[in-house]
């Protein structure tokens, strides 16, 4: 009671003060000084507040203005229930005392839940939610007490979310925090973790289970995906940490061959998945913490079966407070016909155990200690992907290039004669190559040949004088052949001076004018178009192929060149006409 008089007279003293300074101000700078004091952060005793209202500071003006009894005025009221619950009585409140200590995640609309299932809560007293808080932030056993705050990491961390169901899928371990029974001794426990799976945009578990530590394999990890894809279809992105169990080859060449690509976070970056990480917090308030604080140690199997409870009547029914919508209906709002299925019978193939093998010249894969006989001779010398089921070992299953190419059957050499005759008859004997002796062929003397070429070439132009006088000897006598008398006519151009511009001219004059050499397929498109619509004038084609380079023409074009030709001839024709 002394403590609570002392923190009585702290408030009346600050409220005193706050009222001194304003009592003998006019109107308009109280006004001004009051602006100012809403403004500032001010040290309010015992009070999580730290800054006043106009509405609070006239309050306290009225009071002062109003009350003669010095002793009295400011003073806070104390209230006459002030420390009593007056709803909650003894064995509700012993009740929510052991509850709360012996776990601190309970919530209170869980302990209001239980309060009704044990018919502590009668119809004329009815706890709220907000009492049940109240009394156990009086005696220390509220969460923010309770429950350690962690400290965030310092990373910038953007929210994402997929743009569809299974779109992307999240999954994670967590642990070690359950024991339960060990299946081979049950005096002994042993440890127990929960691998989930979850998709991002629906907040929808897909898959969920208890596995004993030493399970937390690869293979455990693909049985789980296989049963989520055989009832929920094919995830896009799968997105996971950087453990041992989801950095397999397995893991990554199976995920591909059904076209969804595996990806992982950032070394030490377990937040990058916190969505997954929130929902191994649920399981462990929800789950864990109930069954460690029981008597009784639980088998794996009975661990699965309330956790399967919990996510079927409670998660996948209650509305996600970031959603805004229950998981359960925003996942299978999205149509089936949008969904990736695959059929079980290529589940059941991706999904087995897999490795490299090397068929042998004869068609044989070695594997487990015994040989199989592969279904294509082409497959023989090559790498193959092979799968193999444990419990069956008559055959196995073979990949080629992502393709499955069939069964690869048991072969067993001692009693399978016909498969090995059929065999032998496929491979076809390679026959030695016999190489002549040297003295049955001529000698090799390429070089020789073309060193005795260079000789004569050599010998032909003495030196540079020689080879530019019999160049330009060349030149008259191709000139003089194209001047024969009699060739010229008047107005005639001296290209034309060859006789008869045929086609053979036509190709030689487009081959100059373009500066390359004609292709087969162009020199015959050239000579369809001179039987189809010629013969040309060489003028004509002059012209028209100056004007067509001018203009950047492509020379590539023989075609455009062709046809911008035949129109300028018709057109010449017509106008002569």
């Amino acid at each position: 009671m002394l403590r609570l008089y002392h923190e009585r007279l702290a408030k009346k003293a600050f409220r005193m003060s706050i009222v001194m300074l304003l009592r003998d101000l006019a109107p308009s700078e109280r006004s001004k000084m009051i602006d100012e004091l809403t403004k500032q952060e001010l040290e309010i005793p015992y009070s999580s507040k730290n800054t006043l209202s106009r509405a609070t500071i006239y309050e306290w003006l009225r009071q002062y203005n109003g009350t003669k009894d010095a002793g009295t005025v400011l003073m806070p009221k104390v209230r006459c229930d002030r420390g009593v619950q007056r709803v909650l009585t003894q064995e509700q409140k012993n009740a929510l005392l052991r509850w709360r200590s012996d776990n601190k995640y309970r919530t209170c609309e869980q302990l209001l839940e239980e309060l009704l299932a044990n018919n502590l809560a009668a119809t004329d007293n009815f706890p709220s939610e907000a009492t049940i808080a109240r009394f156990l932030k009086s005696v220390g056993l509220d969460r923010r007490t309770l429950v350690k705050i962690g400290k965030p990491d310092g990373k910038i961390r953007l929210a994402f979310e997929a743009e569809y169901p299974n779109h992307i899928w999240m999954m994670d371990t967590k642990g070690p925090n359950l024991k339960v029974k060990d299946p081979l001794d049950e005096r002994r426990t042993v440890i127990a973790k929960p691998i989930v799976a979850i998709d991002d945009y629906s907040r929808y578990i897909v898959a969920a289970l208890y596995v004993y530590e030493h399970q937390e394999t690869e293979d455990t990890i693909l049985q789980l995906l296989k049963k989520a894809i055989e009832r929920y279809g094919s995830c896009d992105i799968f997105y996971c940490d950087r453990g041992g169990p989801y950095m397999g080859k397995k893991l990554k060449r199976t995920m591909e061959l059904i076209g969804c690509k595996v990806m992982h976070t950032q070394k030490r970056d377990a937040s990058a998945k916190g969505k997954s990480e929130i929902i191994m917090k649920y399981f462990y308030e929800k789950i864990d913490s109930e069954l460690m604080v029981s008597s009784t140690v639980f088998t794996i199997e009975q661990a699965n079966q309330y956790l399967n409870a919990l996510l079927t009547m409670d998660y996948h029914k209650d509305i996600h407070t970031v959603t805004g919508e229950i998981p359960g209906e925003r996942y299978f709002s999205f149509p089936g016909k949008y969904r990736r299925f695959v059929s079980s019978e290529a589940i059941s193939k991706i999904f087995l155990p897999y490795a490299k093998a090397y068929v042998s010249k004869t068609g044989l894969i070695r594997r487990n200690k015994k040989d199989y006989l592969v279904p294509e001779s082409r497959l023989n010398g090559t790498y193959v992907e092979v799968r193999w089921d444990p419990l069956d070992t008559q055959k196995v299953y073979v990949w080629h290039k992502d393709k499955y190419i069939g069964e690869a059957f048991l072969y067993i050499a001692d009693n399978d004669f016909l498969k090995r005759d059929m065999l032998k008859a496929a491979i076809k004997p390679v026959k030695p190559i016999q190489i002549p002796s040297i003295d049955e062929v001529p000698a090799y003397n390429y070089l020789e040949h073309k060193l005795e070429a260079y000789r004569k070439e050599i010998d032909n132009f003495k030196n540079i004088n020689d080879e530019l006088l019999s160049l330009q000897k060349k030149q008259g006598e191709i000139k003089a052949e194209l001047l024969k008398p009699g060739t010229i006519k008047p107005g005639q151009d001296i290209g034309s001076l060859s006789g008869i511009f045929d086609t053979g001219k036509l190709i030689h004059l487009l081959s100059v004018l373009l500066r390359r050499k004609l292709s087969a397929h162009e020199r015959l498109s050239i000579h369809l178009c001179w039987q189809k619509y010629g013969p040309f004038e060489e003028k004509v084609v002059r012209s028209v192929v100056g004007r067509l380079l001018g203009e950047n023409h492509p020379v590539s074009d023989i075609t455009g060149y062709m046809d911008e030709i035949r129109l300028s001839s018709i057109t010449n024709l017509k106008g002569e006409k």
